[in-house]
């Protein structure tokens, strides 16, 4: 050990550079850690906005109502055609294959339309209805009549059967002490409380009726057409409302179906029917009048005759 006068004195050295026995750099390289973005971070971390929520399940129902109403469309336009024929085996197959989202809805939703749907006719007088205000609604498009508007439907039918009839000189003869509103059917105060054997003899004396009635005739297969799809379309709309709801009692009750399409055939051929029925009697009843027009004038010929050769 030396002896502590040979100690060196660290005091009296100068400061040591440890870059003369280190080889550093002499710059020091930084090492950035690098953060999460705040921005990425919130947003993985939050719930979607309530109103987000809302307007996807808005239009996911309207997207499932859509898919309803066209199916249910289908549905309709398919019974229509093929119900008073069809099958339960070949029903069920068209089912499976086309009214996925109904069935969905409720199992048993087709075929509770399908079994209402037998269950509703249209009666003879129906019939007959729906010609004679069919072939009214054509005749004023024809003749360009303009409805009243703001005024009750029975004060509407009086101002046309006299706007229409009154024209037709010879009918108004004919209905002596009889007014037009007297033929009106189905007023409070009406003779006529149906469409009967009396009102249609009525009609079809009318020569300008029975004009328009055999142009109406030639067009009516479209016109039959046309009001079916309207009844479809109306009636999608009506079940679509009751089906979103799930008050499904209310197709059991349910009235206003579409013609079907054996029902379209046999109304095309009453619309005939009453035609060659009512049209016929009325020129009958002319000829008889000719007739016994002729029959007099041939009595006074031969009454004159007589005298002068006496």
């Amino acid at each position: 050990m030396l002896p502590l006068l040979y100690a060196p004195s660290y005091m009296n050295y100068p400061q040591l550079n440890l870059q003369q026995f280190y080889m550093l750099p002499n710059t020091t390289t930084t090492y950035a850690l690098q953060n999460p973005n705040k921005e990425t971070c919130d947003q993985a971390c939050q719930f979607p906005e309530p109103c987000l929520l809302e307007s996807q399940l808005q239009s996911n129902t309207m997207k499932f109502e859509e898919q309803a109403e066209q199916e249910l469309t289908l549905l309709l336009k398919y019974l229509s055609k093929h119900i008073s024929l069809l099958k339960d085996s070949i029903f069920d197959e068209f089912v499976q294959e086309n009214l996925k989202t109904l069935s969905s809805l409720q199992k048993d939703l087709p075929n509770m339309i399908k079994k209402r749907y037998i269950l509703v006719n249209k009666t003879k007088e129906e019939m007959t209805k729906f010609i004679i205000r069919r072939c009214f609604l054509f005749i004023k498009s024809q003749i360009d009549y303009e409805e009243k508007e703001g005024v009750p439907a029975e004060e509407r039918d009086r101002i046309f059967y006299n706007s229409f009839f009154s024209d037709d000189k010879e009918f108004m003869k004919s209905l002596h002490l009889e007014s037009i509103d007297d033929m009106i059917p189905f007023r409070k105060d009406s003779k006529m409380k149906t469409m009967n054997d009396n009102y249609l003899k009525r009609l079809f004396e009318s020569q300008r009726f029975s004009k328009y009635y055999s142009l109406f005739l030639s067009q009516f297969k479209d016109i039959c057409l046309n009001e079916n799809e309207e009844k479809i379309e109306n009636m999608t709309k009506q079940l679509i409302k009751i089906i979103m709801t799930r008050d499904y009692g209310k197709i059991k009750t349910y009235r206003r179906f579409p013609w079907k399409n054996h029902e379209l055939i046999k109304c095309q051929e009453r619309a005939k029917e009453l035609y060659c029925k009512y049209s016929n009697s009325h020129n009958q009843k002319m000829k008889k009048k000719c007739l016994s027009k002729c029959d007099s004038h041939t009595s006074d010929i031969l009454e004159k005759y007589s005298e002068s050769l006496s």
